[in-house]
């Protein structure tokens, strides 16, 4: 076996001062630099309210409840995202605010994910971790990340939330002793606030608290056998409360006990209706052409008009369900394409082909390592990590799983993108581990480096 060539002194000197610490601080400073840069380059994707949330904000910065353009109160976007801007609006412009608080929340997500892949490392050899910089490195560089950091909108909040759920999920599955219930009561209100940033996350409540009834033994005693099931019992009570404020808001404003949005009746009848059916069956896609979804959206409004908001999503949904029932083969082909851009490395929307070719290029290579990575990352991962990787899998598949009926894209991944870098962190730590044994990768003498 070759022994990796040895650096020159000051270069290894330079490589030993970094450390932990400052290879966490180089992660976080990436992470802001290049999503940064991103905004110097699209500024005016900063102030492009496509989803309402930059006015909703901006009406609680004025100091008016949670109300739509009308000033009538509202629930078809979920409040979270315009609840944490509106005070920024209040001290700054839009476009400093939108920045300041989505780099703050992509650092927030670097740490995070940083974190979770250390604890899950650690706790396989209780030495320091290459994983967690690995899945650091690939948060801080994703494409998906950078580009919706730049626009006033939810995925970084989102993915954020998940990336504080899955490195509490860590910290309670690797525990010995268990964790204090004050940590479940934590992740609890995280979990509440997903559902409040994005309503698919609301499935991850009762998949979160099943995960920790197995996280402790099986042959456990009658009083670890209670504290088990107080444990998950705590951890719904606490996601219970955030959305517990906003159905009470909800009934009462409103009427009725709306438990996340008023939104999904609208995109169950944008996947399934028969103007797009009919294009899927004729063109293999579902992205709209411009001229045809201006129609397809007047017509909705005139269908529609004099509805509340309430009635709008309930009927909505019901033609969507009618949609569905009347063609079940454009619901199965629909779905087909709807996980085809939902996983697809290159974002499908009405710009899709302005994208210069070597980025699409780049998008596809990125992605396509970063998925080899993470499905050898689940075979990698260490047993004392399983049931972690578990309840990952798991959440995958709840954020998935929606869009097989309701619309889809690239962007409604981005809350599991951190937990696709922490596998591929353990996947890509496999391969350096089996590079080192063949000689091929050198360490330096560095612990924090050689160790996956």
């Amino acid at each position: 076996m070759t022994t990796p060539p040895a650096l020159d002194p000051p270069v290894h000197s330079l490589l030993a001062r970094v450390g932990p610490k400052g290879m966490l601080a180089v992660l976080l400073l990436l992470t802001a630099l290049v999503r940064l840069g991103w905004m110097g380059l699209r500024p005016e994707s900063l102030t492009i309210d496509r989803d309402a949330y930059l006015l909703l904000a901006g009406k609680l910065a004025e100091g008016a409840a949670f109300v739509g353009p009308e000033g009538t109160p509202t629930a078809f976007r979920p409040p979270l995202f315009p609840l944490l801007l509106a005070p920024f609006l209040k001290l700054m412009s839009t476009s400093v605010a939108v920045a300041t608080v989505q780099t703050s929340l992509s650092l927030i997500l670097t740490w995070a994910t940083v974190r979770t892949g250390q604890l899950l490392g650690q706790k396989a050899d209780h030495k320091p971790s290459l994983t967690g910089w690995l899945a650091g490195l690939l948060v801080a560089i994703n494409p998906l990340l950078i580009v919706y950091a730049g626009q006033p909108m939810t995925e970084i909040l989102a993915t954020t939330l998940v990336a504080l759920i899955a490195c509490g999920m860590a910290s309670v599955l690797i525990a010995n002793p268990p964790v204090h219930r004050r940590h479940i009561f934590v992740m609890g209100i995280l979990l509440g606030l997903g559902a409040l940033t994005r309503p698919a996350l609301l499935l991850l409540i009762p998949w979160t608290a099943a995960c920790l009834l197995f996280s402790f033994p099986n042959n456990a005693s009658s009083q670890i056998s209670r504290t088990r099931w107080l444990t998950s019992a705590t951890l719904i009570l606490a996601a219970s409360l955030p959305i517990g404020v906003w159905t009470l808001r909800n009934a009462a404003v409103m009427g009725h006990p709306i438990i996340t949005t008023t939104h999904g009746g609208y995109t169950l009848w944008l996947a399934n209706n028969p103007v797009i059916q009919e294009q899927e069956k004729t063109t293999g896609t579902s992205v709209w052409p411009p001229a045809a979804f201006i129609r397809w959206e007047a017509d909705n409004a005139a269908r529609l008009a004099g509805l509340d908001e309430v009635e709008r999503d309930r009927l909505q949904a019901t033609w969507g369900r009618e949609a569905i029932r009347a063609n079940p083969a454009a619901l199965e082909r629909g779905a087909c394409l709807r996980m085809q851009y939902f996983w697809s490395p290159v974002p499908q929307s009405q710009g899709e082909h302005q994208l210069p070719e070597a980025i699409r290029w780049l998008l596809t290579i990125f992605y396509t390592l970063l998925y080899a990575g993470a499905l050898l990352g689940v075979f990698r991962i260490p047993s004392t990590s399983r049931l972690w990787s578990i309840w990952a899998l798991g959440t995958i598949l709840l954020v998935m799983a929606p869009h097989l009926v309701y619309f889809s894209n690239a962007r409604m991944r981005t809350p599991i993108e951190p937990l696709l870098a922490i596998l591929a962190g353990f996947g890509i730590s496999a391969v350096i581990q089996r590079l080192r044994r063949l000689g091929l990768y050198p360490t330096y003498g560095l612990p924090w480096v050689a160790r996956p």
